[in-house]
């Protein structure tokens, strides 16, 4: 399946600035489709107290609310007209729809792509997290950093258990990431070598797609297993990291910290997610 619709939550910041970016040369690549979406949610001074608000104040909150919108769509259409097609561009102004829900709406979508954390401080009523955006809306998120310069992934490693969600995200990265030229699966383990597989294994199924593939391995040590899965990224120069989300419950994870969580924390690559 080629990449034909890309969905960029975008609110005008640094930050959404590069995963559009990030958007638009996958829009060149592959000739696909990219909207943008921005959803501000009610200010928390409206939803608290809006019972008591005057119909002047709901005004004014509601105008500001308004330009912000005009604005950030203002910029998304520049971003678009400098870097790609605005003839194959849309944008969604969500920001008066307070029953809106990313999640939902990715799902007619091939990808979503989007930022870390809240656009500006103050706002972080409207952050939908990128993990959960992946958890609820069963397609792949690409999170950008906010500095990110680079293009489309060329060389891509893959945090690989074998398990459901790690073949969830390999699958996804096939059908949306068609460029990939290279799969580096890195397991992290106590066993020195690699069990072998009854069976092709997944090494074939990849040489069967006409990918590059590689199987490393490294032992668990001291450090997190985030950051050996960052590190082993640098060392081998990947554009991007592909893992499944939440293999374990998301209240786990959230309670426990885990791997998930903290990728979105420490990353300064882009990071593919899927559940």
């Amino acid at each position: 399946m080629a990449l034909k619709s890309i969905l960029v939550a975008f609110s005008g910041d640094v930050a959404s600035c590069s995963a559009l970016r990030f958007a638009l040369r996958l829009q060149q690549r592959d000739k696909a489709h990219v909207t943008g979406v921005v959803w501000h949610g009610p200010l928390p001074l409206e939803s608290r107290h809006r019972a008591f608000l005057s119909k002047d104040v709901a005004r004014m909150l509601s105008g500001r609310e308004d330009e912000a919108a005009a604005r950030i769509r203002r910029e998304f259409e520049a971003q678009v007209a400098a870097l790609g097609s605005l003839d194959q561009a849309g944008f969604i102004d969500l920001h008066e729809v307070e029953s809106f829900s990313l999640p939902r709406h990715a799902r007619a979508y091939d990808l979503v792509v989007m930022t870390r954390h809240a656009a500006e401080v103050g706002r972080e009523h409207a952050e939908v997290r990128p993990d959960i955006v992946a958890l609820r809306g069963g397609r792949p998120v690409v999170t950008v950093p906010d500095d990110f310069t680079g293009g489309a992934p060329a060389h891509v490693v893959l945090a690989w258990d074998g398990k459901r969600a790690a073949t969830r995200a390999l699958s996804d990265l096939l059908n949306v990431f068609g460029g990939v030229e290279k799969i580096t699966l890195v397991t992290i383990a106590k066993d020195p070598e690699p069990k072998p597989e009854a069976g092709d294994g997944i090494m074939a199924y990849l040489q069967r797609h006409g990918i590059t593939a590689e199987h490393v391995q490294r032992a668990p040590g001291r450090r997190r297993i985030t950051q050996m899965l960052l590190d082993t990224s640098a060392e081998l120069g990947a554009d991007m990291l592909v893992m499944g989300a939440y293999e374990h419950s998301k209240f786990t994870e959230d309670l426990l910290g885990g791997v998930t969580r903290d990728i979105l924390t420490d990353a300064r690559l882009p990071v593919m997610m899927s559940h």
